[in-house]
């Protein structure tokens, strides 16, 4: 995403302070199944190799292959799908057979193919506002780090209220159903994509309604158990809880619980829960930087 202007960055910050001063609820206790507070003292690991992986813009927890992290970069940049280990380190690419035009985020969970895990990479940046068709490709995860993607499917859909940029996607794993997050709205437009959604024909996405954060959004993610949800901005990761019975549409209509610790990103663009709930992961694109790091806030 090339829109980011470091000049607004103040602004967006001390929007943030407000947030967390004001409008975010106040920490409330765990519902007694899993802590709500993570480290304000991420584990860093450089992400190399660093020219390779300038501008990394999704991240999801592989499903298939323990350890590894599915990534992948922004507009015009290969048709690839990056896994790295913990430590930041490219252990496989899967090239995929679909061009990538501004791909903005990846999720993974549940599909069509009942105990088959899969891959949603969301090609819906529009820096323009001007671009009729989003897309997001599903495919079955691959098993192995260098693998060509196969049976890749297309879900095309339309915004039913205009043209939009967009750089979140989230999967809920309970309905398998799709979510849409805005970009640069004041308060982000959040759409939905009801399954089993069609990949032969182009659907209009349903408007579930606005959200109370906006402008900056950047990435999220929707926790394996479907019980949290996070999307974050530049400078801020806000914190959702869900009851199994809630819709996600529901939640993400209410102010966050909270913005979780974060350390400042030069253009933070992605974030993933760790598939067995132990904590979070952000990364960066590179910019004007010599490295980047992978970053784990660890659950406490």
């Amino acid at each position: 995403m090339k829109k980011f202007i470091f000049g607004a960055c103040s602004g967006l910050f001390s929007a943030f302070l407000l947030l967390s001063a004001g409008s975010c609820k106040p920490d409330e206790p765990s519902d007694g199944t899993r802590s709500d507070v993570f480290s304000d003292a991420p584990t860093a690991n450089r992400v190399q190799p660093e020219n390779e992986l300038d501008e990394l813009s999704g991240l999801a927890d592989s499903q298939t292959q323990p350890g590894l992290l599915w990534s992948h970069g922004d507009a015009a940049s290969p048709d690839v799908l990056y896994l790295l280990d913990r430590q930041g380190q490219v252990k496989g690419r899967v090239k995929m057979p679909v061009y990538n035009y501004d791909w903005e985020d990846i999720a993974v969970g549940p599909g069509p193919k009942q105990g088959e895990s899969y891959l949603y990479v969301a090609d819906i940046g529009d820096n323009g506002n001007d671009r009729d068709l989003k897309i997001i490709y599903r495919l079955p995860e691959p098993r192995t780090p260098n693998e060509t993607a196969q049976a890749v499917e297309a879900i095309r859909f339309r915004f039913p209220d205009g043209h939009f940029d967009a750089e979140t996607v989230l999967l809920d794993p309970l309905t398998r159903d799709i979510f849409v997050v805005t970009k640069w709205l004041n308060k982000a437009n959040l759409y939905r994509l009801a399954y089993p959604q069609s990949t032969t024909e182009v659907s209009n996405a349903e408007l579930v309604g606005a959200m109370t954060i906006g402008v900056d959004l950047t990435g999220g993610s929707i926790s394996a158990d479907g019980l949290e949800i996070i999307v974050r901005g530049y400078t801020a990761i806000y914190y959702w809880k869900r009851q199994p019975q809630e819709a996600v549409g529901e939640v993400l209509k209410r102010a966050p619980k909270k913005a979780l610790p974060y350390i400042f990103e030069p253009q933070g663009e992605a974030v993933c829960f760790d598939k067995d709930g132990k904590g979070y992961f952000t990364l960066s694109e590179r910019r004007n930087l010599p490295f980047v790091n992978l970053y784990f806030y660890e659950r406490k």
